[in-house]
């Protein structure tokens, strides 16, 4: 089983709110294997300590710092190192553990964020660089490759005989998902024992008649699968058939639906299949989300478009920006007026600062942007961010 938390559009603003307040932000690689949840422990000790360090050089109070340090010492959790069969035998018997389950239940990387008064947990399926951030402010950068890079996709496998939404993710192996209210096939969503009319029954009768009894089943299908996939902004790309695939499309309500598509009865493939056909659609689906942000800004530069970060942190914070690419490894110390968006560079990163470009990023999110991550080698002029503007901004 993978596990993985990322948040959702609406967690991720709620995060970009905090203000005003001591901020840490820790995020790491981590292994996925349950025998090396030792080693995550010790990479996450070692990045809270170097957080804590940050917050006694910035003379900040004993009590909050020992605050902090209580609840990095409560989620690392103690260390059980046990080599006596017996005792190890006792231990698997005994009630699970919440931390230890927690540390042997990890993913690619973990992000840890805390204020004085919460602390959220981010299983991501990107391997971070190791940082330990102190700001009043949290560090959202990596939680935005996490939210847009093209790691994860679910498939609407949609037959007459049945039907399954799973999760695929690239380098995992696939998820089937549950979801409440879906039906079985298209004769459990119509209460028939078959929804082939061949003679006439009261209004349904041939081929017209079927259509209507598939078009009802497509609707509960669309309506089962939206509210598990309401507040996520996860491509979806549809498995199916004619007539199939086309009614689904026609009452689809999720942003998020793919054009390109899995062909042929989805029946007929197990869902590793789906996930090595859903993959390819992906990246491409992504790859040209990129190339189109890049075209619009090759066509509307310099009034409307740019790669300066000052001037995007301007447009930022006018609300200006409409689409925004950003290098998720950059990190550019310094502060961002809140009331002009003007930017005062700093020569190093410390409690007193944060990442300029991920300051943009929030902004540009917490305005309605669509915010996209890349790698500096695909940005236009190797720059750490391009912003697309929605009106000339001086």
């Amino acid at each position: 089983m993978l596990h993985i938390d990322i948040p959702t559009l609406l967690e991720f603003k709620a995060l970009a709110q905090i203000k005003g307040e001591t901020c840490i932000s820790l995020y790491l690689p981590t292994s996925r294997l349950g025998t090396d949840a030792k080693f995550n422990r010790t990479a996450f000790k070692d990045l809270a300590k170097e957080a804590l360090s940050q917050l006694k050089e910035a003379d900040t109070g004993k009590k909050k710092i020992s605050l902090f340090e209580e609840r990095f010492e409560h989620l690392a959790g103690p260390e059980q190192d046990v080599q006596d069969e017996d005792k190890i035998r006792k231990l698997q018997r005994a009630k699970p553990d919440p931390i230890e389950q927690f540390w042997h239940c990890q993913a690619n990387g973990l992000a840890v964020l805390t204020t004085p008064d919460m602390m959220r947990t981010f299983r991501l399926p990107n391997r971070p660089k190791p940082l330990a951030e102190v700001a009043d402010r949290l560090h959202l950068t990596p939680l935005i490759r996490a939210m847009t890079s093209p790691h994860d996709v679910f498939v609407l496998a949609l037959a007459e005989e049945s039907v399954r939404l799973i999760r695929a993710f690239a380098n995992f192996p696939p998820q089937r998902l549950q979801v409440p209210d879906l039906p079985s096939s298209a004769e459990e969503a119509t209460r028939r024992p078959s929804i082939h009319v061949r003679a006439p029954r009261r209004r349904l009768q041939n081929l017209e008649g079927e259509k209507v009894l598939l078009h009802k089943y497509v609707r509960r299908v669309e309506q089962a699968i939206h509210s598990v996939l309401a507040g996520w902004s996860t491509p979806l790309v549809l498995a199916a058939e004619e007539p199939l695939a086309s009614m689904f499309r026609s009452l689809n309500t999720y942003p998020k639906l793919v054009d390109e598509m899995i062909e042929g009865n989805p029946e007929l493939v197990t869902d590793a299949e789906l996930e090595d056909a859903a993959i390819p659609i992906l990246d491409r689906h992504y790859s040209r989300e990129l190339k189109a942000v890049i075209a619009l800004y090759d066509q509307l530069k310099p009034r409307r478009a740019t790669t300066d970060v000052s001037y995007a942190a301007h447009a930022a914070t006018a609300g200006a920006i409409d689409q925004l690419l950003v290098d998720l490894d950059a990190v550019i110390p310094g502060l961002v007026s809140d009331i002009d968006g003007s930017v005062t560079y700093s020569a190093s990163d410390d409690a007193e600062t944060y990442s300029v470009v991920d300051e943009v990023a929030r902004r540009a999110l917490s305005t309605g942007a669509r915010v996209l991550g890349a790698r500096r080698e695909e940005l236009p002029d190797h720059a750490p961010l391009t912003a697309i503007l929605r009106y000339p901004f001086h």
